[in-house]
């Protein structure tokens, strides 16, 4: 059976309250959480974002940098940031 392609388009709330509705910006308690932000933060980073969503997409990166320094996993985020933006 042939495979079929899927695209899934990912709508980005323009608001805070939506934005908090995909992460609320507060330290993360689990890996889980970190894992789930870090990866919101690629689909940030690769998006046209109004000043709301800028500063929602600083912030988020600002946590979840500090939850990599706290486990000894610094420059992570930015590793896997930079890549994005180099594509």
């Amino acid at each position: 059976m042939p495979r079929v392609a899927t695209s899934i388009t990912f709508e980005m709330p323009a608001t805070i309250a939506g934005l908090w509705g995909l992460c609320a910006l507060a330290p993360f308690r689990t890996r889980a959480a970190y894992e789930e932000a870090a990866e919101l933060c690629g689909k940030l980073a690769v998006r046209r974002l109004n000043t709301v969503q800028r500063e929602y997409f600083r912030e988020l990166t600002e946590l979840v940098e500090a939850y990599e320094d706290r486990h000894g996993e610094a420059g992570k985020a930015a590793t896997q940031l930079k890549k994005l933006a180099a594509r």
